[in-house]
């Protein structure tokens, strides 16, 4: 009997425990303390002592083994394309799924990938490996700025920066640094800006034969993550044939085997396109490829997994055309009012309702199935909550059914915020009906697709039994911080509610306060005068000290993450430079100076290490001491 441990976490995981249990396989789990849901999919589990065994090849192995595993799948992320691990599988006699090792130590690197390329006469940007800032520096003067510096094995938007000029390269380079696993980078020139279109091909092979699964466009991003995915691309074949020809030609070169997808960048206005990058492995939105040719891709890899499975034996030689389209909208645990930052809380079970009906389908790892208590978002793993899959004939009626499918999910947490107001926004967009969409779009028009997103709606309780939400305790801090998650008492005759704001649309507070609240009211026919008390203001925990944002001196962290670097106090600081860099979801974030001055302490308990809240006070800056 087959028997498969899957390396990874969330709805990846449970995505591949449903495919192993439909063939008959056994199942394993892997999970930490407070981060189990996914488990529950799975035959067996076993626990690991922190977040960071999910890397550790060693442990990864050794759980297979104790197991009596025959198969490790790692699901995606860094370890999917790590020839370490497909060489310790090898060794231990236990099955990886996913391409050879030869194949990835070529795939999972982008510098000899696009050598790869070159050496077949497939386009790429100019670049090439660099070591050094000023390494960098060399390339932008040969091919002028701007150019992008990536990890060769970067990932979801990870180890990679722009850099526009000059003076940006130094912490660019860094911080790439920081981000990759393997501390290697290269840099080549950024193709981006109005027409420049992300198309990525879907390719399966056998280890002899190979065939691809169409395209799909990955346009829709926010610093190089993938928001809005849809299948096939709109785009004309003209600009897809040369995409599909090229990938099919690099894999068969490789004598591929399992999945693959192949990245590429095309301009239509200038019909212009250059190889990007290859995925050796099943890609987060392999479910629009799904939907559109009818092949279950996590299936098709368990299977070619197996001796003498072939595309033929699988029926994937001569594949039809794409039925419909597809559309993929990436839920995630980011408040888009707050910079997308990071919003770590709470989930229940009540506090969802996931959309349904014909062509709808709703991949997460926030199962009822797994908890009756609830669900924790942290800042260990990433921000993915759900992915939303819509699929129809025509793109008017995918993109009619996916308004429809956020019309109907409600995700009403206390404190988790998420990007609902985004992904509606989006489809809401003229540019999304246009196609006018390239990979800088959103961030261009950020602004005016959270207004068509809507500010929401306030949602009360149909019952007074219903819970509330319980408020924090007061302090003597003497401000109030607005800001999701904060909680007010309400005082109406002789009944008492909470008020909890869930996102924040416009803050002008006290002047003007706009966004979306969840509260303990009955439902009421009229509107409802109250007054905000100021006792009510978010506490200092005894750990750590709030910033106070009308104390210009303070600088204060405006994400939840774990501090990586720390400026040392009685340092002077000129504006810009780094105070702090925390680290959320494996990318590094610089918190910086806001004006010349002399550190004159650390915030109470901030440290190299620790996990501190947005608002957390950083450092004491200054501006009047003299540098």
């Amino acid at each position: 009997m087959q028997k498969v441990l899957v390396a990874n976490r969330g709805e990846i995981a449970i995505r591949v425990f449903r495919a192993a249990t439909e063939l008959g396989w056994a199942t394993v789990a892997l999970c930490t303390e407070n981060d189990s849901s996914h488990s529950s999919y799975a035959d067996e589990f076993i626990e690991l002592n922190n977040p960071s065994d999910y890397m550790n090849v060693q442990r990864i192995v050794e759980s297979a083994i104790s197991s009596k595993a025959t198969h490790i799948h790692p699901g995606y992320g860094f370890l999917s394309e790590a020839a370490e691990l497909a060489s310790a599988c090898l060794s231990a006699n236990i099955t990886f799924i996913g391409p050879s090792i030869d194949v990835l130590r070529v795939a999972s690197n982008k510098m000899l990938s696009r050598e790869l390329a070159e050496s077949l006469n497939i386009l790429v940007a100019p670049g090439k490996r660099v070591d050094s800032p000023e390494t960098v520096v060399e390339l932008a003067r040969y091919v002028g700025f701007p150019v992008m510096i990536k990890a060769l094995d970067g990932g979801g938007g990870r180890g990679i920066r722009i850099c526009e000029k000059e003076s940006e390269v130094a912490d660019a380079f860094k911080r790439c640094l920081g981000e990759s696993p393997s501390r290697q980078l290269f840099a080549e020139k950024a193709l981006k800006g109005p027409g420049w279109k992300h198309v990525e091909i879907q390719v399966v092979g056998d280890g002899q034969d190979v065939a691809h699964l169409w395209e799909r466009e990955c346009s829709v991003q926010r610093r190089f993550q993938k928001i809005v995915e849809i299948a096939p691309s709109a785009l004309p074949k003209p600009y897809i044939s040369p995409l599909i020809n090229s990938a099919v030609k690099m894999a068969a070169s490789m004598k591929y085997k399992g999945l693959g997808t192949f990245e590429f960048l095309v301009n239509t206005q200038t019909q212009e396109w250059a190889f990007l990058e290859i995925n050796p492995r099943v890609q987060v939105e392999h479910t629009v490829t799904e939907e559109i040719t009818g092949v279950d891709l996590v299936r098709t890899q368990l299977l070619l997994s197996l001796p003498n499975s072939t595309l033929s034996s699988l029926s994937l030689c001569n594949l039809q055309p794409p039925a419909g389209y597809a559309i993929q909208l990436r839920l995630t645990a980011e408040d888009p009012a707050q910079s997308f930052r990071l919003s770590p809380g709470t989930i229940r079970p009540q506090d969802i309702a996931w959309p349904g009906g014909r062509g709808i389908r709703v991949d997460t790892w926030l199962s009822s199935l797994s908890t009756s208590n609830g669900w924790t978002v942290g800042t260990d793993f990433d921000s993915l909550l759900a992915k939303i899959i819509v699929h129809a004939q025509t793109f008017e009626e995918t993109t009619q059914k996916a308004k429809r499918a956020l019309r109907e999910l409600r995700v009403n947490s206390a404190n988790v915020r998420t990007n609902i107001r985004v992904l509606s926004g989006v489809l809401e967009h003229p540019d999304w009906k246009s196609g006018n969409i390239d990979t800088l779009w959103l961030e261009r028009n950020i602004a005016s697709v959270l207004e068509l997103g809507g500010s929401g709606r306030v949602r009360s309780s149909h019952s007074k039994q219903a819970p509330v939400v319980p408020s924090m305790p007061s302090s003597s801090t003497p401000y109030v911080t607005l800001q999701p998650g904060t909680t007010f008492h309400l005082a109406l005759s002789s009944e008492k509610h909470t008020m909890t704001l869930s996102s924040i649309v416009l803050n002008t507070f006290p002047e003007r306060l706009s966004g979306t609240l969840q509260t303990s009211l009955v439902p009421q026919s009229g509107p409802i005068t109250f007054d905000l008390s100021q006792s009510t203001s978010v506490a200092v925990s005894s750990e750590f000290e709030l910033g106070n944002p009308n104390n210009l001196t303070h600088v204060s962290s405006p994400l939840t993450g774990k501090i990586v670097e720390l400026i040392n106090p009685n340092k002077p600081v000129r504006k810009g430079e780094m105070i702090a860099v925390l680290s959320v979801m494996k990318m590094e974030s610089v918190v910086s100076a806001p004006r010349d001055g002399l550190v004159v302490r650390i915030g109470k308990g901030v440290r190299v290490g620790v996990v501190i809240g947005d608002g957390t006070l950083l450092a004491v800056v200054d501006g009047q001491s003299r540098l």
